[in-house]
């Protein structure tokens, strides 16, 4: 009986074509890292899975679980220096784009990063067994595409740089304890899954053979410090299975206590167990209140403190009415922003003139100010003049215009 050879020749040099760096790849990933930071940014789910598909992270991860797997030190060593390289190019970018973004509040997407639980945990595992698997077909598939989808490498690495830029140290702990995650078990997934095709490849024929058998001390340190690893995870789902529980029961109790009102907004703090809840509609009588604080413990509520915050109901009209004079107010103060801008700039033009007839060397005279609000002048020469001219120029120039910060002197042979 002819044996299955699961590691193929062709599918070792996959693996390591993938996770070698090469300029093509950095080139895909710096696109991918501006793609990934723009969808987190502007909030765009759509964006961010077109980066994750283009994203050529998930390479040198399973070049790593497979070196590491076979002993190979050429694979492994392609694959980390891949992986290393492509971090620090990932962070660069990502920090640099979010540094100079206008946008500066984190949105949904980038919160969403930064509290990873054992169910990312899963999602890293299973993706890593997909993906390794996938790598051994040789047509074309739609697995590995699949995995980079599910894993989601790229956004919480984007997130750490967003975390960097913002200075925020629990956006950027919770994002690269994600990253981390998703880079150990995918990695995991592949040592193991190539182990497996290795077993599978030279026991055919050999029932004796068997894949069981007591661990190395190294690779019970390695169990150790998976299980060390995801013990996090673990809490945070805890953390969040009891919130969302907590949040339900909380909406039951509104439902069949507080009667027919609106809930408005829910603040549950589960450390101090205390409900905050700000309701409106009907207004609800003191008796009902002290009924619901006196029922908690039904809803699976008890040692909590309900505090209870009744606000008028607006009428639609009304309602209606306001959103007109709101909008009416917004739009009176852009009409009067654009007005003094228009207003500002006829000024500027004006100071421009008048800095151009200060000398007959000056060509031309432009005003612009940096992302700092400082006010620069740019004088374009004629020909070049003594420095004691331009510092008399100067000089003459700020004390006529105090609110100029800088003057810089350019001749039009430069320019050009």
């Amino acid at each position: 009986m002819s044996r299955k050879n699961y590691l193929s020749p062709q599918f070792l040099t996959k693996i390591s074509e993938d996770g070698t760096l090469n300029i093509e790849s950095l080139i895909i990933l710096t696109c991918a890292i501006f793609i990934a930071s723009i969808g987190l940014n502007v909030n765009s789910t759509a964006t961010i899975i077109g980066a994750m598909l283009i994203s050529p992270l998930m390479g040198p991860l399973l070049a790593i679980g497979t070196g590491l797997a076979l002993y190979n030190t050429n694979i492994l060593r392609k694959g980390a220096i891949s992986l290393l390289a492509e971090i620090v190019i990932s962070l660069v970018a990502s920090t640099i784009y979010f540094h100079f973004s206008p946008l500066t509040y984190a949105s949904q997407e980038i919160i969403a990063r930064t509290s990873p639980t054992i169910w990312d945990v899963m999602i890293a595992f299973f993706g890593g067994s997909a993906g390794i698997i996938g790598a051994r077909k040789k047509d074309a598939n739609n697995i590995v595409p699949g995995v980079a989808i599910a894993t989601a490498l790229m956004p919480p690495l984007c997130t750490v740089g967003y975390s960097i830029a913002a200075g925020n140290l629990k956006y950027f702990l919770g994002s690269g304890y994600l990253f981390l995650i998703n880079c150990v078990f995918i990695t995991l997934t592949a040592f193991l899954g190539v182990k497996i095709m290795k077993w599978l490849s030279h026991s055919a024929g050999q029932p004796g053979l068997s894949f069981f058998r007591k661990p190395t001390l190294k690779e019970t340190g390695i169990v150790l410090v998976v299980i060390i690893l995801i013990i996090p995870s673990i809490l945070s789902a805890g953390h969040m299975v009891n919130k969302t529980l907590v949040d339900q029961n909380v909406q039951n109790l509104v439902a069949h206590e507080l009667g027919d009102v609106d809930l408005i907004k829910e603040n549950v703090d589960l450390q101090e167990k205390t409900i905050n809840l700000t309701v409106s509609g009907k207004k609800i009588n003191t008796k009902k209140i002290q009924a619901a604080k006196a029922n908690l413990a039904e809803y699976n509520l008890k040692g909590y403190s309900l505090n209870i915050v009744q606000v008028a109901q607006v009428n639609p009209n009304a309602e209606n009415q306001l959103d007109r004079q709101v909008n009416n107010i917004l739009n009176q103060r852009q009409r009067e922003q654009e007005q003094a801008n228009e207003e500002r700039q006829q000024e500027q033009e004006k100071h421009n003139q008048e800095i151009e007839k200060l000398s007959p060397a000056i060509s031309s005279v432009t005003a612009v100010s940096d992302n700092k609000n400082k006010q620069i002048t740019l004088i374009e020469l004629k020909k070049n003049i003594s420095a004691k001219k331009k510092k008399a120029l100067v000089k003459q120039i700020k004390e006529k215009y105090p609110n100029i910060n800088l003057v810089e002197f350019v001749q039009e042979s430069e320019k050009e």
